[in-house]
């Protein structure tokens, strides 16, 4: 995964934490869309929390490393997996990112 890209929660999904689990549900979607949920692991909650449409992937694995004990590589591997999967069902998107003048 690119480490500069920045992703947000899209709004088709809400998360309920239920019993200790991290929920994600889809709304406003199709009747078979509304069937599924998605239950994230501690650790993907955790990464979930910090997807906000403004940090980088390299922020948030960085943050993350500080408050946790994981090797960065393992992270990294963790990481791009969880991005892809939330990108396959569509409950987080890329954000464009305008940079700053180069001169």
């Amino acid at each position: 995964m690119n480490p500069t890209a920045v992703f947000s929660k899209h709004p088709d999904y809400v998360q309920r934490d239920v019993a200790g689990e991290c929920i994600l549900v889809p709304v406003r979607r199709s009747l078979k869309d509304s069937n599924s949920i998605y239950v994230l692991n501690e650790t993907g909650a955790a990464l979930w929390q910090r997807l906000d449409g403004t940090c980088t992937v390299q922020d948030i694995c960085a943050a993350f490393i500080e408050d946790y004990d994981v090797a960065p590589d393992q992270l990294n591997q963790d990481f791009d997996t969880l991005l892809a999967d939330l990108l396959s069902i569509q409950a987080i998107q890329e954000v464009a990112v305008a940079h700053g003048p180069t001169g």
